[in-house]
């Protein structure tokens, strides 16, 4: 018996194991002094260019990992959200064979203002969402959602977002404390609840630690 069950977790191993990818983990440009690693048999290659504008400060960032292809399919996608000051944006590109994910792919760049409009808070001081966030690029969501840290403490975080990260966050991180984000597409439709703000907008880091 104990033969088989060897035997059995052998086999599950190899069989979960033999179709991973082997993909680049880096950030830069600069790939050659990095190797290729085994990602899990359910995700894929990804190059990530993301960038971020922290209250003036303007970072851009190249990121080369694996995604779960559950979550992220096989292909281009953009990602966008702004909260008060700080605004995110990334381009993503997902391949399907080793070594895939070696490519340089441009940045979002600039963001045009659309037709939509949402309340924020742009003092993290602040006691009510009441000011009004112009969305940019691609984002066509207002959105609306709780925070926390492991003290027990919740924020509430107002603005504009993607509709692809309007999606349940425990499918992108085992975060308890990050809940479900409320999104809706008309402008102003994410109401203005009355909250306080004691730490810096945490959207943003969602993000980041997904691709890292």
């Amino acid at each position: 018996m104990m033969k088989l069950i060897l035997s059995l977790t052998l086999i599950w191993t190899l069989s979960s194991t033999a179709e991973a990818l082997e993909c680049w983990h880096s950030e830069g440009t600069d790939i050659g002094r990095n190797e290729l690693l085994p990602c899990y048999s359910t995700e894929l290659c990804a190059t990530v260019a993301l960038q971020e504008n922290d209250n003036g400060t303007f970072t851009q960032d190249t990121i080369r990992s694996c995604l779960p292809s559950s979550i992220f399919s096989e292909g281009k996608h953009t990602f966008s959200s702004s909260v008060g000051l700080a605004s995110m944006a990334a381009s993503v590109h997902l391949c399907n064979t080793d070594g895939c994910n070696s490519q340089v792919i441009p940045h979002p760049g600039v963001q045009k203002e659309n037709n939509l409009q949402c309340f924020t808070c742009d003092d993290p001081s602040s006691a009510v969402c009441d000011k009004t966030l112009q969305c940019v690029g691609g984002q066509d969501r207002c959105m609306n959602v709780t925070v926390g840290d492991d003290s027990g403490n919740t924020t509430r975080l107002f603005g504009c977002v993607s509709a692809n990260l309007c999606r349940k966050p425990s499918q992108l991180l085992d975060l308890p404390f990050l809940h479900e984000p409320k999104c809706c597409e008309s402008s102003f439709c994410n109401s203005a609840w009355s909250v306080k703000l004691n730490v810096i907008p945490l959207l943003f880091g969602l993000f980041t630690l997904i691709v890292y």
